[in-house]
């Protein structure tokens, strides 16, 4: 950009030849050099052409702004032009700025027409579906998928739980024994170190379960008793089933895991 010193010497820094005038008003000994656009004290500015450019350093310093050069005419119209086309060009650089803000300022408004032209437009089924579902609305769809929520390794973010296709044969306990109810879609490996913990984290999550209710449904998993709720009534008055059921000697059939629904989870709140 025209018009841009550098102050070189005991001082570092950026001058602007506007200021020039005012600068050697201020300091008599200040120099503009217009071939190394580079400014400042004349003795540090001679220092300085000597120990960079020392076979240019006399023609340097001949066209250079002082306060003496400046008296003639010819440097005066030089000095002058230089401070017109630096001013100029600011000027332009200002308006281009200003044009791209506009230009920016446009687009983000059609983007936001756009956006909410779409908005206006997605079905509200569509956008409920977009919309972040909770775990009651998960579990929903996992019923109707017919498939089950494997809630053994929940973690209190929700992480760590498994959507999954049960096989028939499969070791795992459901929380209803009624297949038409949607804690039946709920189920845990009762010979897990870690069920109690899952079960816990999946009660608190989904949010509907007293601390008295909780603790029912713990101490019946921990004696081995299957437990039979009922999304309908209270789990403190759903009668145990069956006390735990003896090891089967059968080959204990494989849970296919169907996906992962640790990032559907990770963003229900914890208590």
């Amino acid at each position: 950009m025209s018009g841009k010193y550098t102050r070189v010497g005991s001082k570092k820094g950026p001058l602007v030849i506007g200021g020039a005038l005012a600068k050697i008003e201020q300091d008599p000994t200040f120099v503009y050099v217009p071939m190394y656009r580079v400014a400042g004290p004349e003795g540090e500015v001679v220092e300085w052409l000597k120990e960079n450019h020392p076979d240019e350093a006399k023609t340097a310093l001949k066209g250079a702004y002082t306060k003496a050069s400046l008296k003639k005419k010819d440097v005066m119209e030089s000095f002058d032009k230089e401070v017109e086309s630096a001013s100029k060009e600011r000027q332009e650089i200002t308006t281009y700025r200003n044009e791209m803000k506009q230009v920016n300022l446009m687009v983000l408004v059609k983007l936001l027409q756009l956006y909410n032209e779409n908005k206006k437009n997605t079905p509200e089924e569509e956008r409920e579906k977009k919309s972040v579902k909770t775990l009651k609305d998960k579990l929903m769809e996992i019923k109707k998928e017919k498939k089950f929520l494997d809630v053994t390794n929940m973690t209190e973010k929700g992480t760590e739980a498994k959507k999954v296709s049960l096989t028939k044969g499969s070791f795992k306990r459901h929380l209803s024994q009624d297949k038409k109810d949607m804690f039946y879609h709920v189920i845990y490996n009762g010979e897990s170190k870690d069920c109690i913990k899952g079960l816990t984290n999946f009660m608190v999550l989904y949010g509907t379960f007293t601390e008295d209710q909780m603790t029912f449904v713990i101490d019946a998993v921990s004696a081995g008793k299957m437990v039979n709720l009922n999304k309908t009534k209270s789990p403190t008055r759903s009668p145990l089933v069956s006390p735990k059921r003896a090891k089967s000697s059968r080959k204990k059939a494989p849970v296919q895991e169907d996906n992962d629904l640790d990032e559907l989870l990770d963003a229900l709140p914890t208590n």
